[in-house]
């Protein structure tokens, strides 16, 4: 049994694959192991709620459902655009006194704009598991742009443990991008350590309006469509409007659309280290810019630093007021954190289902056909 009292940091993939295999993570398997994160899958346990709710100290989830539930349905019936789920995940948690997690949204689910959050008893936070957690993990499921049919053992988040917050300051952000070349142009150049590249215990990255013909894509919410999670054919067009490049290098962002973009820098995540992207940030305007949030160490750095740099994708969704978004624009920050020991497999192995690996320009999810 591993003493995880000699443990700091971020948990990498040998270290969850031992956290299952001591029991306390049940009904994971190797599949589900990333390179520092855990995919966690749907059971076919599912409700539509009356809204959205976050448990009292000492309630769980089930004492929830008694009187918060309109009815029980099946995964296999579409999810009404808008309307708020709650499904079992099939995993179950008995975590070490020592040991957290977080979670995100993964890509996939990101760039179709369904919402995820998860809930476990007794924590008034989403997406939050508190030190020595034991018990069920749910997820509310919330789709924004068009109706989504999921089905059992499907991934749509991803969970992250850690035994303490390694997240580095702005000085340690600093020296990191000086000396690891976290940020990388189109060409593949280093760009050179400067303090606007810093930003607030993180690191700026801007949005590319003109390096692609196409710049990013568009969605307006409809229930006209309804998107299967299981295919990987389907036609762009019927979902997404395609963005091309403006002759001005601006774009109107439209209120309560939802966009696709991505950075003009390349990132790069050395294998001792995870990042994740700021969800919202008002002080870059009235949108929120990410979903999915985390990257796995490896991403846009190989497995051997041969990687120069991968864009990373913004799912963007405007808050209260239109937003002229502008070419070079700050649009995101990048956290970075340290992991307890180096991640043994990075992502890009072939192990590994890394399905945005190599992307380049702005990207839509694996559900659709590549042109």
């Amino acid at each position: 049994m591993q003493d995880w009292s000699q443990i700091t940091g971020g948990l990498a993939m040998q270290h969850i694959r031992q956290l299952i295999a001591d029991g306390h993570i049940k009904n994971a398997a190797e599949s589900h192991l990333q390179p520092s994160s855990l995919d966690l899958s749907l059971s076919d346990e599912i409700y539509r709620m009356r809204g959205t709710f976050l448990p009292r100290r000492g309630e769980t989830i089930r004492d929830i459902l008694k009187d918060g539930i309109l009815y029980q349905t099946r995964l296999d019936h579409p999810l009404e655009l808008f309307g708020i789920y709650l499904v079992r995940l099939d995993q179950t948690l008995s975590l070490p006194e020592q040991v957290y997690a977080i979670t995100n949204n993964k890509s996939s689910s990101g760039r179709i704009n369904l919402q995820t959050r998860l809930l476990v008893d007794g924590t008034a936070r989403f997406d939050t598991v508190p030190k020595g957690y034991q018990g069920e993990v749910w997820l509310e499921i919330t789709p924004k742009s068009f109706p989504v049919k999921l089905g059992h053992g499907e991934r749509l988040n991803q969970m992250r443990f850690m035994t303490a917050d390694t997240r580095l300051t702005s000085q340690e952000h600093f020296a990191l991008l000086d000396r690891s070349e976290l940020l990388c142009d189109l060409s593949g150049n280093a760009l050179k350590a400067d303090l606007s590249l810093v930003d607030y215990d993180g690191i700026a990255m801007s949005v590319d309006l003109s390096s692609e013909d196409i710049v990013g894509y568009k969605c307006s919410p409809t229930a006209c469509r309804v998107l299967d999670y299981s295919r990987r054919d389907l036609d762009a067009r019927e979902f997404f409007e395609p963005i091309h490049r403006p002759t001005n290098r601006q774009y109107v962002m439209k209120q309560g659309d939802f966009y696709i973009f991505v950075t003009k820098e390349g990132l790069r995540v050395p294998g001792n280290y995870a990042a994740e992207m700021a969800a919202y940030d008002p002080s870059k305007g009235e949108f929120r810019s990410h979903y999915a949030g985390f990257f796995d160490p490896g991403f846009g750095h190989g497995l051997n630093g041969e990687v120069r740099g991968t864009p990373a994708v913004l799912e963007i969704f405007t808050h209260d007021n239109d937003f002229v978004l502008r070419d070079g624009q700050p649009i995101c920050k990048m956290v970075y954190s340290r992991l307890a020991s180096p991640a043994q497999t990075l992502y890009g192995d072939t192990r590994l289902a890394s399905n945005y690996y190599k992307q380049q320009g702005p990207r839509l999810s694996k559900h659709f056909k590549m042109s």
